[in-house]
């Protein structure tokens, strides 16, 4: 298990762009802190604001993942 930093808010994506839109419900809100932990298929996961689940990482370390890294922050 890990804690990660947000870095910037993370909104809900598109359905059929796959862009988040601030417009869309807001999942991860700057500054707050997050554990996630990695299962036996190398994707990390999370819980949001409103208790659902997220994989935010895919691979065998959170910063292999660009899209971990332009929204989180390991603490």
């Amino acid at each position: 298990m890990e804690l990660v930093q947000c870095i910037r808010d993370v909104f809900e994506e598109e359905p059929l762009t796959g862009a988040e839109n601030p417009l869309e419900k807001k999942l991860f809100k700057e500054g707050n802190f997050y554990p996630v932990y990695r299962d036996e298929h190398n994707s990390w996961i999370t819980v949001d604001d409103e208790g659902e689940q997220h994989i935010i990482a895919t691979g065998l370390t959170l910063m292999e993942d660009f899209w971990f890294s332009f929204r989180f922050r390991i603490a």
